[in-house]
C-alpha cells in the first residue's frame, strides 16, 4: 500500500472524541494524592455507545472511576492538523483502536 493511500484513509478516517472526568479508586496508586482527572480519549469505534463503553472499561480497568461525560462527538483527522500532539493520538487511535491522555489536578487543587 502506498504513502498516498494511506495518508487517504487516514483523511476520511472518522473517530470519536470522548472528555470524561474521573477520580481514581481507593485501590489506585495515586489515591488521596490526585483529587480528579479529566480524561481525553480517541477512540475508533463505529458507534457512539461502542465507543464510550470502551472508554469506560478502558477507564474503569486503570483504576478510575468515571465521574461524568462532558463530551462525545465524531471527529476527523483534518481537524487535528494544527496540533500535533492531538494528531499524534488521533493517528495512534486509528491504529490501536483506543488512546487515553489523563489530565490531573491535586486534592486541595483550585476549582478555576
Amino acid at each position: 500500500m502506498s504513502l498516498s493511500v494511506i495518508q487517504q484513509h487516514l483523511s476520511s478516517l472518522t473517530l470519536f472524541f470522548i472528555t470524561l472526568e474521573a477520580s481514581p479508586k481507593p485501590g489506585h496508586l495515586e489515591y488521596g494524592h490526585i483529587d480528579g482527572a479529566f480524561v481525553s480519549c480517541w477512540v475508533n469505534e463505529p458507534t457512539r455507545d461502542l465507543a464510550e463503553g470502551a472508554t469506560r472499561a478502558e477507564i474503569e480497568s486503570a483504576g478510575w472511576d468515571v465521574v461524568e461525560l462532558d463530551e462525545c462527538r465524531r471527529v476527523i483527522r483534518d481537524e487535528y492538523l494544527e496540533n500535533p500532539d492531538a494528531l499524534e493520538h488521533f493517528d495512534q487511535a486509528s491504529i490501536d483502536g483506543l488512546v487515553l491522555t489523563f489530565h490531573t489536578w491535586p486534592i486541595g487543587a483550585d476549582e478555576d
